[in-house]
């Protein structure tokens, strides 16, 4: 009863994955349960752990298994038996076992379903008894896969053989002689350097479960012998595998692991090398991400819920892509179970959110959501067209107050010219734009950002056309200065002629006097030198009639001349008085 009871149990356990099931259809796999590790050299009185384990082989996973073990009590014998890390969570059959009759018994299950080349479902802890081979069989089982219906994907059963001496490890036996009896002594192998080209740093997560060893051959040994297990310290047993350098294993289960390897001689073995390799395969757990925005669709820093876990190797980092940007987010950011996204623009936003454990498995998941946009604001007042040196003034409205409104100004081939200024409790606001535009086409428009750096869309766009300012406007100073400067110089330019006109006239006056008292002398001079020229002529004192009457001619002559010149002379001086007077006043 109580069997068929376990197996009513794990057929419940199955049909509660139904629903998962068919969207998931089953995929050809054969599920094994196997022992870990599957070998291994252990000293008489000495305790080792192994575990038992189960690969689901693929598909849609498992969620059940129950099996029996037998093992030779005259070896081994059980101590204690964990199932603290095991996959399984509910029991029909406890893991249990008997020494006397030495078999181990289990039958268990999950509500939820795994996928896995190494699950533990306990682990037993034997102590060694006698020295000689101990063999640890599966003699039945099955596991059941999480398709709803139950169906047995059992494939096979792994095998445990496990050595147990009767000396400590790296020790070499003595061995009898029959004549003389002697001991054979000797120099035992050195400890192996081993190398992993696959695996090359103990403490670094690898993808890779098919590692590979190296180690140097000396000239005198005769075999090597190698153990995996996951036992730090672990010996491998007394049977040579020859006289090799290097090892590929096959795939190995999750985990922290060692490889084991000692050196043969004809004197015996030597120390044991250990080198520590570890493996994840396992990508982390599946998750889904859930938007939370507060019940604000315009909320723009929604937080993103989410939660995974890696069991082996655990998480290393998260890499959050959003509208094909990348952010690396560490485990501790996001462990409160969200992450708190920066202000996000209005639009429709996609996210992917991928978990990388330290082995660099990844999980991901995609998210898309909206982000509302604000009402945007209203310019109410923007001139047409203004000149370099006038000021700009925008007013407008909105539907917020106390938001920012953000101004910009465009013009093509530059980035736009930025300016903010907040809204009044009316939600009015008026920006005042410093500094000059040059010439040229604008277009200008606003946006609203509130104090969450949530976002309207743009408002109406419109044209402004800046212009040069007229000349006046644009050198009016200058000109003025210009104008000033000219007429001053012109002013003292023009009084300057009139001193040297004065001083011009003046001189003339007195030429002109000196001109007049020239004339007098001379013609003085002139009516006596015809006196004198008449005597001369015909050497007669007196005048003849004739003489005098040339006398009288050139007399006459002279007055005549001396008259007119004299007028002619006291014009041009009435003239230089009259433009003198002219001058002064």
């Amino acid at each position: 009863m109580k069997r068929i009871f376990g197996l009513f149990l794990i057929f419940a356990i199955s049909f509660s994955l139904f629903a998962f099931v068919l969207s998931n259809p089953v995929q050809a796999a054969g599920a094994t349960l196997f022992l870990s590790p599957g070998s291994g050299s252990y000293s008489l009185g000495k305790s080792f752990a192994i575990k038992i384990m189960v690969n689901s082989g693929g598909g849609v996973g498992i969620n059940a298994a129950d099996s029996a073990i037998k093992f030779d009590p005259a070896y081994i014998t059980i101590s204690k038996i964990n199932k603290t890390n095991s996959i399984f969570g509910l029991w029909t059959t406890e893991p249990s076992y008997s020494n006397s009759a030495g078999t181990i018994t289990f039958s268990g299950g999950s509500p939820s379903s795994y996928t896995g080349q190494a699950g533990e479902i306990f682990s037993v802890t034997f102590t060694t008894k006698q020295v000689g081979m101990a063999e640890v069989n599966f003699s039945s089982g099955q596991v059941l896969a999480a398709d709803g219906k139950g169906t047995n994907i059992f494939s096979g059963f792994g095998h445990g053989k496990y050595t147990i001496n009767e000396a400590a490890a790296g020790e070499v036996k003595e061995k009898p002689k029959v004549e003389p009896k002697e001991e054979i002594k000797g120099i035992l192998p050195p400890l192996p350097d081993v190398s992993s080209p696959t695996h090359p740093k103990d403490d670094v997560w690898y993808q890779n479960n098919e590692p590979e060893f190296r180690w140097k051959i000396l000239a005198d040994l005769t075999g090597v012998n190698y153990l995996v297990s996951n036992i730090p310290d672990d010996i491998p047993g007394a049977e040579s595998e020859g006289v090799i350098e290097n090892i590929a294993l096959e795939a190995q289960p999750d985990g922290e692991l060692y490889f084991h390897i000692k050196y043969q001689n004809r004197f015996g073995f030597g120390q044991t090398g250990h080198k520590k390799f570890l493996v994840d395969v396992t990508p982390p757990e599946p998750f889904i991400i859930s938007v939370d925005n507060g019940g604000d669709s315009t909320n723009p820093t929604p937080k993103l819920r989410f939660t995974t876990i890696d069991k082996t190797s655990g998480l290393d980092h998260y890499s959050l892509v959003k509208d094909f940007a990348e952010t690396i987010i560490s485990p501790d950011e996001v462990s409160n179970g969200y992450y708190q996204l920066q202000p996000l623009a209005p639009g429709k936003h996609q996210i992917t959110i991928a978990a990388y454990d330290k082995a660099n498995n990844v999980s991901s998941s995609s998210v898309s959501f909206i982000v509302d946009p604000l009402k945007a604001p209203i310019i109410t007042s923007i001139p047409e067209k203004i000149n370099k040196k006038e000021e700009l003034i925008i007013q407008g409205t909105s539907f917020y107050p106390q938001v920012t409104v953000k101004i910009y100004i465009d013009t093509d081939g530059e980035d736009p010219i930025e300016g903010t200024v907040t809204t009044d409790d009316e939600g009015n606001w008026s920006y005042f734009h410093k500094g000059e535009l040059e010439k040229g086409n604008y277009e200008v428009w606003a946006k609203i950002i509130d104090s969450r750096g949530a976002q309207s869309l743009d408002s109406t766009r419109y044209l402004l056309i800046v212009v040069s300012p007229s000349i006046i406007c644009a050198y009016g100073w200058w000109i003025v200065i210009l104008l000033l400067t000219i007429i001053i110089l012109l002013v003292s330019y023009i009084f300057y002629q009139r001193r040297q006109f004065i001083l011009e006239k003046t001189r003339i006056k007195k030429e002109n006097d000196e001109v007049k008292s020239k004339l007098s002398k001379i013609f003085a001079a002139l009516r006596e030198e015809v006196d004198e020229l008449i005597e001369l002529a015909d050497k007669k004192v007196g005048l003849s009639e004739s003489e005098r009457r040339v006398k009288e001619k050139l007399q006459e002559s002279l007055d005549i001349s001396e008259e007119f010149i004299s007028k002619e002379v006291e014009d041009v001086d009435k003239e230089i008085k009259l433009e003198i007077k002219k001058e002064i006043k």
